[in-house]
């Protein structure tokens, strides 16, 4: 119907442009009523439900067509609810059969040569997933590009990945589906990309290779399995010693992501740029709490090649604890994964390079300390280091057991600054004060 789809087309021009009423309603109330007609209940038939799928043509009314937001009201008409969950539900049975065909059954063809690896990647990893429809979105662009007969919706994908003896993990995917030919398409995966911060797991980014070793499991792109060996091997020698560090909860198989896109795992909005050659980014829970279930250590593109021992014992120290969320204060975190780093170090014959370090810290950074730092302060100061320091000094004075103990506590369950400082001097004996005194006293 060109004729039709053309009137409808400048029927929309002039409500953008001028407000409805501008309209020369004498011209356009035929196409006006048939979109009430079409638009208002559009029924279609989808054979694989057997039932019909009504799609509202609420984009019609909205102020622009370029927002994407989700829906006020939520209210999704039951039989398009209906298909759409018969669709996720043949793409997790997919998944778990190896079942490509099926996988792509309900995929647009411009679609498929996308979602193609995906299915590839998400069965190298071993993903158990299920996929839980959430709350519609207004797309007003993915109905001008698609017709009236298109929804888009925040779905929930729930992943285990397998060997890793971890809980089942949670992430959101935003999903836009028309109908054609009678039936229901997927079209678009990526209209939510820059709502929600969609498709940034290991497996959307095409082909990977997945390396795994007893506990340990790596994955990089296709074609980089040299590199994920090296740090697969890196792992399993520095897992055991940093586990001998940490009394509390373990990741009992850590997982490696060495990639050339930088946007794999990354937060919606952006975090500042860190220093760090690797950060652990948490797995949520689909739980109402969200705590993580695990993590994932992400090394930066531009540090993977020469990425060593010692790095490596940083990231995992930092991964042990993930499970217990980030209520711990920033200057234990990152001084306890210092404080391992440089163990290693000097296990690794660089003990001299150690000391040098932990002398020009003393002599440049502690004279003048009036408190330990602040968790906002680790990008423009030399927190890292004094962080180091303060850790070091503290397992010195009340051993490391407990000065773990004391960060199981403050990790589990946050706590204000007044509760922080006596849970500090129940574990170690000493104020923040005290630390603070201590650590002046060895300055240079």
């Amino acid at each position: 119907m060109p004729g039709f789809s053309a009137a409808v087309r400048r029927l929309v021009v002039a409500v953008r442009r001028h407000g409805w009423p501008a309209v020369q309603w004498g011209a356009v109330w035929p196409v006006a009523l048939a979109v009430f007609v079409v638009g208002g209940g559009l029924w279609l038939a989808v054979p694989s439900s057997g039932r019909q799928v009504s799609v509202t043509a609420e984009a019609m009314w909205g102020p622009t067509l370029e927002q994407v937001r989700p829906s006020a009201t939520g209210d999704v008409d039951p039989r398009l609810a209906g298909a759409v969950d018969a669709i996720l539900a043949r793409r997790a049975i997919a998944v778990k059969t190896n079942n490509l065909q099926l996988f792509l059954w309900d995929v647009a063809p411009e679609l498929r040569a996308e979602q193609r690896p995906v299915f590839q990647n998400m069965r190298k990893l071993g993903l158990n997933v299920t996929y839980r429809r959430a709350e519609p979105w207004v797309n007003y662009e993915a109905v001008r590009r698609y017709g009236l007969a298109t929804g888009t919706f925040r779905v929930t994908m729930r992943y285990q990945v397998a060997g890793t003896r971890l809980a089942q993990a949670s992430t959101d995917v935003g999903y836009t589906y028309t109908v054609r030919e009678g039936r229901l398409y997927l079209v678009d995966d990526d209209d939510l990309d820059r709502a929600i911060g969609s498709n940034r797991q290991p497996w959307d980014y095409g082909p990977i290779d997945v390396v795994r070793r007893k506990n340990v499991l790596v994955v990089v792109n296709q074609g980089r399995v040299p590199l994920a060996n090296q740090l697969a091997d890196q792992t399993v020698a520095m897992a055991p010693k940093v586990r001998r560090l940490w009394r509390g909860p373990l990741q009992l198989v850590p997982m490696i992501v060495a990639m050339r896109e930088p946007g794999v795992l990354t937060n919606l909005p952006p975090t500042l740029p860190a220093d760090e050659p690797a950060r652990v980014q948490a797995m949520p829970s689909p739980s109402e709490s969200g705590r993580p279930v695990g993590g994932w250590v992400v090394i930066r593109p531009e540090d993977q090649q020469k990425f060593d021992s010692a790095e490596m014992t940083h990231a995992l120290m930092h991964l042990l604890p993930v499970r217990l969320g980030e209520e711990a204060p920033r200057w234990l975190a990152e001084g306890m994964a210092q404080y391992a780093e440089n163990l290693q170090l000097v296990t690794a014959g660089r003990g001299k390079e150690v000391a040098a370090h932990r002398a020009a810290v003393r002599e440049h950074s502690l004279g003048d300390l009036t408190r330990l730092p602040a968790d906002d302060e680790f990008t423009t100061t030399d927190s890292d280091d004094i962080s180091w320091l303060a850790v070091e000094r503290l397992i010195q004075q009340a051993g490391l057991t407990a000065v773990t103990d004391f960060y199981l506590q403050v990790a589990r369950r946050g706590y204000n600054d007044y509760a922080r400082e006596r849970l500090l001097v129940e574990y170690t004996g000493l104020t923040e004060a005290d630390l603070v005194e201590s650590l002046r006293s060895l300055a240079g």
